[in-house]
């Protein structure tokens, strides 16, 4: 009898451990310069929007980060910044977002779609928004989020991109281009001769001349670029510098190839 308490006890102590490490396993952790940054999903659905219960909505899947603010001061920073971003997703569809937060943004989008449907009736046309985010990379000073996100509102075809934000760790000030490098002109002009080097393009040629379409016939740096901590990654969303069926453009170098230029 005494032996069968015995294995009680231990099934009974190993199904509590169990289930504190369920109750966990939604929080990770980011290693920050001085203490570690917290993140959980945030997640929004159609049943998380009262214009859904009555009504029919979008397919709706968005998925982000947040950082625990009672962590850091810098988490607050981060999550103010990450949600703009998120925020101006938006505005890729015909009207530009005035929202102030994620759901807001989702919300204008559903009474979109309803009074698409309420003009349009017998259209079949769907809308449908999809975002997710992920930690690329993190070091002691920066944190790189990937967004990827697919937008439909009818017509042929949707949009979907990927989005990279470098967030300094120290204060959770989103990082631009300027901030990242400390010669930019220096890495612009290394950028460019691995791209006419990846698409066969010499350098008497003009850049366009393979079907690109640069501004002014001049090689610009993307909006997208990660500093992670083995790479520096580059990626042309659809439209920026090529037709939407070239897809997206990316360049990816060795950190050690272009660390003479970065600050992070």
């Amino acid at each position: 009898m005494y032996r069968k308490l015995l294995l009680l006890l231990s099934l009974f102590l190993v199904f509590i451990s169990c289930k504190d490490d369920k109750s966990d396993a939604s929080v990770k952790q980011v290693k920050g310069d001085t203490e570690a940054l917290s993140f959980y999903d945030e997640g929004l659905l159609p049943k998380d929007f009262e214009a859904c219960k009555n009504a029919k909505c979008p397919k709706i899947r968005v998925n982000y980060l947040k950082f625990r603010e009672e962590d850091r001061e810098a988490a607050k920073v981060m999550n103010t910044q990450n949600e703009a971003q998120l925020v101006r997703i938006f505005n890729n569809t015909e009207e530009d977002t005035d929202a102030k937060n994620i759901k807001e943004a989702v919300d204008e989008f559903i009474q979109d779609f309803q009074n698409f449907k309420n003009d349009f009736p017998e259209s079949e046309a769907g809308y449908e928004v999809e975002i997710s985010q992920s930690v690329l990379s993190q070091t002691k000073k920066i944190l790189v989020l990937e967004t990827d996100f697919y937008l439909f509102t009818g017509g042929a075809h949707g949009y979907g991109a990927t989005h990279y934000s470098n967030f300094d760790i120290p204060s959770g000030e989103l990082l631009e281009k300027e901030d990242l490098f400390s010669d930019l002109e220096a890495f612009r002009n290394f950028a460019e001769k691995e791209f006419r080097k990846k698409y066969e393009i010499s350098e008497a040629e003009n850049i366009n001349s393979q079907g690109f379409f640069f501004e002014n016939d001049k090689f610009a740096l993307p909006e997208n670029i990660a500093v992670t901590k083995n790479r520096v990654i580059l990626v042309y969303n659809r439209y920026e510098a090529a037709s939407y069926a070239e897809g997206e453009l990316k360049l990816s170098f060795p950190r050690n190839k272009v660390a003479q230029w970065l600050k992070y």
